[in-house]
């Protein structure tokens, strides 16, 4: 029940301004709109001409006059303004990549867009390379001198030198799913950026 002088009505109102639940307000809901409008006229660019431009957000003091947002073609910027504008867009509060990939996965689950996904197979792979055995493959000055003079006397077609083929992957077949990590394990030398 109302108290006579209404205080319990007024409690009330001010509880529905507190809740967590509660409506934005006009202008913050304008903003959002004017920066959603933003990134749609960007996304409507073709993708050559998207690269070019970045949205970046105002500081507090140039934010009051006007929008909170500019529209930056980063083809016309000189180094020190491309710097800012690339600490800017990377500034977190402690410089975490997580809230920095978080907040760029909300923004594209905010506007419906997917993340494209690539997976990877390969069947059949095999990798077989010319390698030098015993001492010779060490590197020392003295084989790093016949190395060059080998080089240089089989480029001249004057000397084949004599190499043993080692098969470093022999009919290998596999997937990467997006989204799992993959450890790539083996010695120097062993063909792991060859496979990536």
């Amino acid at each position: 029940m109302a108290a006579s002088n209404g205080s319990e009505f007024f409690d009330l109102d001010v509880e529905a301004q507190n809740e967590s639940f509660g409506r934005r307000s006009n202008a913050e809901s304008v903003e959002e709109d004017e920066h959603e409008l933003m990134w749609a006229a960007l996304e409507k660019l073709p993708t050559r001409k998207r690269t070019n431009f970045a949205l970046v957000k105002r500081n507090e003091e140039e934010s009051s006059a006007g929008r909170s947002h500019d529209t930056v073609d980063v083809r016309n910027l000189d180094r020190n303004t491309r710097q800012l504008v690339v600490d800017r867009a990377m500034a977190t509060t402690e410089q975490d990549n997580y809230k920095l990939l978080a907040g760029v996965k909300e923004r594209l689950d905010s506007v419906g867009l997917e993340v494209p996904k690539v997976e990877v197979r390969y069947e059949d792979i095999t990798l077989t390379a010319n390698v030098t055995v015993g001492s010779r493959a060490l590197p020392t000055l003295v084989n790093s001198v016949r190395d060059v003079i080998e080089s240089i006397l089989t480029g001249l077609r004057i000397f084949r030198p004599k190499r043993n083929s080692l098969t470093i992957l022999n009919n290998v077949s596999g997937v990467i799913k997006p989204g799992r990590m993959t450890l790539l394990l083996g010695p120097p030398g062993s063909g792991k950026t060859s496979l990536l």
